[in-house]
């Protein structure tokens, strides 16, 4: 019986997603923010995975969603960033074509996304705006596979099932973002109807990558608190890339924790980059809420000193001083620096003060 079969499976879909909620069951020191947050971030993990999966899998339909975005994040997401992923096929080929905008970076990565396998996402080919030709009105195309007499082109391991496009903007809310589409121009869009097999396999993907993601950023957060606790060290780089971060980027993680009476001031030069930023979130590595809040902070929005020099203060809820960042009251989270294109890799150095210690504007 046809309808007893979708009982069955829908019945199961639910019973491992209640399963999921081990990973926060699990961890016994949790404060009741980071509880309460940690079951959110659950259900955040299953909207990104069920777009993925569900209404974005077809890779001779392909389309762009996003699996970081306002309210969805993964893995020390960045606020500046507009990020687009589509789930490709390797053995295709395809045209990415749009206009820029008046963004400040954009990459473009083939990678095979395994975050429901065992947390990893591969690089197999990179290209950014640098490297490419873009007409002077903005508009560009891109080649993914087959072969190309072109500079924009990046040829495709047969493993490819994801391209991560990175926007990044320096002035998020006021520029122009730029339009980027995609479609495959080696098979024919071939509607399919949905079958009870095809949407258990969609059900059960997607929820491992509700937990593949979950176990995975909590490993390095855990890492994070006990070695990097209010610091920002260098860190193992290859290790962050795996989990498809981008190669230009040299990323500083840290872990802040400190109390309401103290912030944390952060002081580097800045190196001759393409771009930076700094940005503060909760125990699960989600940005902190970056529409309504100062939670991160680029080189258009900071106040730098004449030999490059920045401090940046960190507190629970704003005080009054230059380049001033809040947790929304959280005492512990995550922190991420993030160097573009440096010609170095400055280390911060990081102090925990009172605040009533320190001299305001």
């Amino acid at each position: 019986n046809m309808a007893d079969l979708f009982k069955e499976k829908w019945d199961s879909f639910c019973e491992n997603l209640k399963d999921i909620g081990s990973i926060i069951e699990s961890e016994s020191s949790l404060s009741e923010t980071d509880q309460a947050e940690g079951y959110r971030y659950l259900l955040r993990l299953l909207r990104l995975s069920l777009e993925m999966n569900l209404e974005h899998s077809n890779s001779s339909t392909p389309s762009f969603y996003s699996l970081s975005h306002e309210t969805a994040k993964i893995g020390a997401d960045n606020p500046d960033n507009i990020y687009l992923n589509a789930n490709i096929d390797g053995k295709q080929e395809y045209k990415v074509s749009g206009n820029i905008g008046e963004l400040n970076y954009l990459s473009f990565g083939l990678k095979e996304n395994r975050y429901s396998i065992d947390g990893t996402m591969i690089s197999l080919g990179e290209i950014d705006m640098k490297d490419m030709d873009i007409e002077d009105s903005g508009d560009f195309v891109l080649h993914l596979g087959g072969s190309k007499e072109s500079k924009n082109f990046l040829a495709m391991p047969k493993n490819t099932n994801m391209l991560i496009v990175r926007q990044t903007y320096k002035d998020r809310m006021n520029q122009t973002h730029a339009k980027i589409n995609i479609k495959t121009i080696s098979a024919k869009a071939n509607p399919e109807l949905l079958s009870p097999d095809k949407l258990e396999n969609q059900l059960n993907q997607s929820l491992a990558f509700v937990r593949g993601t979950a176990s995975t950023f909590l490993i390095w957060v855990k890492d994070f608190k006990k070695n990097h606790k209010n610091a920002l060290p260098l860190g193992d780089q290859s290790f962050f890339q795996a989990a498809g971060g981008d190669p230009k980027i040299c990323y500083l993680h840290g872990y802040y924790d400190f109390n309401k009476d103290e912030c944390m001031q952060i002081t580097t030069y800045i190196p001759d980059c393409e771009y930076w930023n700094f940005q503060l979130e909760n125990f699960w590595m989600e940005s902190l809420d970056y529409r309504h809040y100062p939670i991160h902070i680029n080189d258009s929005s900071a106040i730098v000193k004449k030999d490059k020099s920045i401090t940046i203060t960190v507190s629970h809820f704003p005080i009054n001083i230059e380049n001033n960042l809040i947790t929304e009251g959280r005492n512990n989270g995550a922190m991420l620096l993030r160097w573009i294109d440096a010609k170095n890799n400055p280390i911060p150095e990081v102090k925990i003060k009172k605040i009533d210690s320190i001299e305001m504007n």
